[in-house]
């Protein structure tokens, strides 16, 4: 009898251990205010027109929300978050002594990943814009005091966060946390870290080795390699887990891009020849894994397959799920893909 009952509180103590780590998953770390589904959550409905939002000439680390239904930028020691539907603007508060080093939306809501920095300690917190929450993550030791945060990767469905911190030697650490607010340092093939990305539904990183020019991926030995190709970059990785490499030429464009999930081999990847190669900065992948040229003389950005041109105006600043957002006379500009 003993054992039995020994073996049943063990039993409820797990449950209650799960069900919480649950709870903390669903209303805390990278949750949402809808129920967490297997694929990132695609807002279709942001094809009315924008509220006049002006983004400041001197504004710094400018980026737009998944939906674009927010833009935020940083300005005078503040970080500015402007609701492009309303124009409503709220300030992310920061502590005495502590300071923006980066921040990041996480790709399926209107939510962002901040590193503060406090001397040589990282402070790493989420911003939940919907709520004008701020809550503290997790902080520890960065390798220098001089070092930044360059990049932060969230997966939202196994809970895990990737953050890249960059010291003015070109050294880059990867630093792992998950929603038990463990962390730890993350073994890479090389110390000069380009893009990387996460793979959404499995804990796996996907990095740019620059010193190479080759794309490796976390818990895989060897690079991507592929016939015919000695340089490559990583694109993006998207909805469906596919991951998204370009085939680099003597020019430094893109030609070729491969793509197929990390469970295959890359002999069996796709491939998509371009008609005329680009630059990777012209060159960008969505969620929903459609492939678009950005012509910046033409103000056009084409998607591959259909052929279908989207014009904007001025100044190109970055897609989301509907379309492309622009600046043009200090003015936020929504436009949806054709």
């Amino acid at each position: 009898m003993k054992v039995l009952k020994k073996i049943t509180i063990c039993i409820i103590i797990s449950l209650i251990i799960q069900f919480g780590g649950l709870f903390y998953i669903n209303n805390y770390f990278l949750a949402s205010n809808t129920v967490v589904k297997s694929k990132k959550v695609v807002n279709s409905s942001n094809k009315a027109s924008v509220f006049q939002v002006n983004v400041p000439n001197n504004a710094k680390s400018v980026n737009i929300s998944y939906d674009a239904n927010y833009i935020a930028y940083y300005l005078n020691n503040a970080l500015y978050v402007v609701n492009t539907k309303t124009g409503k603007s709220n300030n992310v508060s920061f502590s005495n002594g502590v300071k923006l080093s980066f921040y990041k939306w996480l790709p399926d809501r209107n939510r962002m990943l901040i590193a503060e920095k406090e001397n040589s300690n990282l402070l790493l917190s989420y911003y939940d814009v919907d709520k004008s929450q701020k809550n503290n993550i997790t902080k520890f030791a960065m390798i220098s005091s001089t070092a930044e945060v360059t990049d932060i990767e969230a997966a939202p469905l196994p809970n895990v966060i990737y953050i890249k911190v960059s010291n003015g030697a070109k050294e880059d650490v990867i630093y792992w946390v998950n929603i038990m607010k463990s962390k730890k340092k993350i073994n890479t093939k090389t110390y000069n870290i380009g893009n990387m990305e996460v793979v959404p539904h499995e804990d796996k990183m996907v990095y740019e080795d620059l010193i190479n020019n080759k794309v490796y991926a976390t818990g895989i030995n060897n690079a991507f390699s592929f016939i015919g190709s000695t340089k490559s970059c990583l694109l993006e990785i998207d909805n469906n887990d596919q991951v998204y490499i370009g085939d680099v030429d003597s020019s430094n464009n893109i030609g070729k891009i491969y793509f197929g999930t990390l469970k295959n081999n890359t002999s069996s990847w796709q491939t998509l020849q371009l008609n005329t190669p680009v630059s990777k900065a012209n060159l960008f992948v969505t969620a929903r894994g459609k492939v678009y040229i950005n012509d910046t003389l033409k103000g056009t950005v084409e998607e591959f397959k259909t052929g279908k041109k989207t014009t904007y105006k001025c100044i190109f600043l970055q897609p989301y799920s509907d379309g492309i957002t622009s600046i043009n006379n200090g003015i936020l500009v929504k436009t949806p893909f054709n």
